[in-house]
């Protein structure tokens, strides 16, 4: 059935390519046309190219557009998906090494702390213009968000329009995955009863309930056979089994400890659980290798294959969009609202959870209640994400102060005058790309 799919960030050539593969083994959507929105104009163009000549190579009934014209981009889209890094590298490197002189090191900084926050202030008021765009132009439109941080930014595009939006997460397949489970478990795959409910906020949730196709419990055979630090530290405390731990400890600052000596650079830096900060060095490297191979397979310098792309089977955007056109009643893990399917989470917060997705969209499963303790350190969490759309979508200093303030991590290592100028120093680095907060 042909659909219009738009891309925000359809320059990117770790994630379109990836895409493509979907997109071309699908035959829901043949003769569906993909549009690449970027403001880039150059890598937009090599991924035009690549995913014309991509198209041209299996045959397939796809068409290909490109534009730098968001809202001609969304006129007429079904589906968007979102995935853009505003700043780039340079500036997430920024919010990992501002922090660490500030005493805040942590391992990845896009999801929570003082670099989540500051990556919600540079993408929400661009995903917000997204929704506002397709409210005039695309009003029963889909949006599908990958940009972190995920919750926070479905907070912001929530704020400001009714559109209707969802955040996807790669570490959300895990609890469909029947071989990693069954890896967990010392089981075989197909004796594993998936998908198991999960809940959560993206980045701190888990897996509530795990069990055998007899009925029989998992997490306790998980339990048994868990090397890995905080996956048997999550079982042993509350009970879940985290499925994307290394985040996890960035929610939890006591899980947060750096090993190897800070001496003014963090990058790298060895912490505990077997963690390292990111590094991005590594992370340019990586991103090069993959923009120059689509420069020159576009180019034609390199023969094109698609055994030669970037692929993530975890990326489910593809087969969820299959299931609304399907009606496959199918069940996944997204961010939406949760209204009361968390029992002890706010109804009106947006929490990681086991949905089901059909034809009327997708509607969060009944979870309950998951362990007070747990749940009382995701709401410390909620406050801090919304207080932080709302500074995001306004410039208001003072509502941003305020997350700074509420965030557990900067609140457990450092005093309010700390935090306050640890703000001031951040707004001011990435100045070019807030422009909300310029008064």
């Amino acid at each position: 059935m042909a659909k219009k799919i738009t891309i925000i960030g359809g320059g990117s050539s770790t994630f379109v390519p990836q895409l493509m593969r979907f997109f071309l083994d699908s035959k829901v959507l043949e003769g569906s046309t993909i549009v690449l929105m970027d403001v880039d104009q150059k890598r937009l163009d090599v991924m035009d190219t690549l995913c014309r000549q991509l198209v041209k190579l299996q045959k397939s009934s796809l068409k290909i557009e490109s534009t730098t014209d968001q809202r001609a981009s969304l006129d007429g889209a079904d589906f968007v998906i979102g995935s853009i890094s505003v700043g780039g590298m340079d500036a997430w490197e920024k919010d990992i090494e501002i922090p660490a002189r500030h005493g805040i090191i942590m391992p990845i900084a896009d999801s929570i702390g003082p670099g989540g926050i500051m990556r919600a202030f540079r993408h929400i008021p661009v995903l917000a213009s997204v929704c506002e765009d397709l409210e005039e132009v695309s009003p029963d439109a889909w949006v599908f968000n990958y940009s972190n941080p995920a919750t926070s930014n479905v907070i912001g595009m929530n704020m400001v329009s009714d559109i209707r939006v969802a955040g996807l997460c790669t570490c959300s397949s895990i609890p469909r995955n029947a071989a990693y489970l069954a890896a967990m478990a010392g089981a075989e795959p197909e004796d594993m009863m998936v998908p198991a409910p999960a809940a959560g906020l993206n980045h701190c949730a888990a897996i509530t309930d795990l069990r055998f196709k007899d009925g029989s419990d998992a997490l306790a055979a998980v339990l048994e056979k868990a090397s890995e630090s905080v996956t048997k530290w999550g079982l042993e405390t509350y009970g879940v089994l985290p499925y994307c731990w290394s985040h996890w400890t960035e929610f939890i600052p006591g899980l947060m400890r750096v090993e190897d000596k800070y001496e003014g650079r963090a990058q790298g830096l060895r912490m505990q659980h077997n963690l390292h900060v990111h590094d991005m060095d590594h992370e340019r490297e990586r991103s090069a290798h993959w923009a120059d191979l689509a420069a020159k397979l576009a180019s034609g310098e390199q023969e094109l294959s698609l055994n030669v792309l970037p692929e993530d089977e975890a990326i489910e955007v593809v087969e969820i969009i299959e299931d609304i056109i399907e009606n496959r009643n199918a069940i996944h893990v997204v961010n939406v609202i949760n209204g009361g399917a968390i029992s002890n989470l706010p109804e009106d917060a947006v929490v990681e959870v086991s949905s089901v997705v059909n034809g009327y969209g997708i509607s969060p499963m009944n979870i309950g209640e998951i362990p007070e303790a747990w749940a009382a350190v995701l709401r410390s969490h909620i406050t801090c994400q919304e207080l932080t759309a709302e500074a995001a979508l306004t410039g208001d200093y003072d509502i941003a102060l305020q997350a700074y303030l509420t965030d557990p991590t900067m609140a457990a290592r450092l005093t309010p005058a700390e935090t306050k100028a640890l703000l001031d120093e951040m707004l001011a680095a990435h100045a070019a790309y807030l422009p909300q907060f310029s008064s």
